[in-house]
């Protein structure tokens, strides 16, 4: 009797310090890294990234965009003239100087001048780059990045090339086209791995065939899988938000658009939620 009771008070002690542990973990979980590729043209990229970031903070969660792209505009973001993370590293500004606060509740961060982002780094500027970016990424739960690969078909950052990356396309034949070849290049480079893919300017069901298309033939030929993120489909209230320098669900919550970035945030915040549930289920 007196054996079977101190087993018993032995496995108590085992699993209350198996729940503790997981409560360590579920109190400091990583960033969530996601960088988002464009083959649609870019001048809506940056919109595209406010719009997702906006649901996204509405959610309750830390969220910043880390603008690493040669390609994107820096105007729409109000960064043009803002220090970068590379600044950070040369010394000529504090890491938390580099951060911008938005009316919208996330913040904007520059990884470097837009005209360096296209040459790869050397092996220490690479590493210091990657650690003053980890740094800054530990202060929030997620991190969306304006990204693009560059001369070597990778993305800047070793964190980035490890996160998740999502492909943004239209229904031009040549945005989907480009996409593939996207999706090859990285392939390539890092093997094989998952992508997330966004269709704009499209019906859910236009969509959805889209997907269906490129998924077959990205896991016939380089055995990679693809996960559908959701459709932005055709809506004016994009434009007149952009024209009054606003997201469109703060200025058009009601719109068909702001449904479609709500229900994208959701699947993109899912982890993060699965966390939280697990988390609750061991308190």
């Amino acid at each position: 009797m007196l054996n079977y009771q101190r087993t018993k008070i032995q496995e108590k002690l085992c699993l209350n310090d198996q729940a503790a542990g997981l409560r360590r973990i579920m109190s400091s979980p990583k960033p969530r890294i996601v960088s988002i590729l464009s083959t649609s043209p870019n001048h809506d990229h940056a919109r595209l990234m406010a719009n997702l970031a906006t649901p996204i903070a509405d959610n309750g969660f830390d969220v910043l965009i880390l603008v690493a792209s040669d390609e994107c505009n820096a105007n729409i973001y109000e960064v043009e003239n803002q220090h970068t993370l590379l600044d950070v590293i040369n010394e000529k500004t504090l890491l938390q100087s580099v951060i911008k606060n938005t009316g919208n509740g996330f913040s904007i961060a520059k990884l470097m001048p837009s005209h360096q982002v296209d040459s790869p780094l050397d092996l220490i500027l690479g590493q210091q780059l990657n650690s003053i970016f980890c740094k800054l990424a530990e202060q929030y739960e997620i991190v969306l990045v304006d990204a693009a690969i560059n001369s070597d078909d990778l993305l800047p950052l070793k964190a980035l090339n490890e996160g998740e990356i999502i492909i943004k396309l239209n229904r031009q034949t040549e945005s989907i086209k480009d996409s593939y070849a996207l999706i090859k290049k990285i392939y390539n480079q890092l093997g094989s791995r998952s992508f997330g893919i966004i269709v704009d300017n499209a019906t859910d069901s236009q969509a959805q065939a889209i997907f269906t298309n490129i998924s077959e033939v990205a896991k016939r030929f380089l055995n990679t899988e693809l996960e559908f993120f959701g459709a932005i489909p055709p809506d004016v209230h994009l434009s007149r938000a952009a024209k009054l320098g606003r997201t469109v669900m703060e200025a058009f919550p009601l719109a068909s658009a702001s449904s479609a970035f709500k229900l994208i945030a959701e699947r993109l915040n899912g982890k993060h939620i699965d966390k939280i549930k697990l988390a609750s289920l061991i308190e």
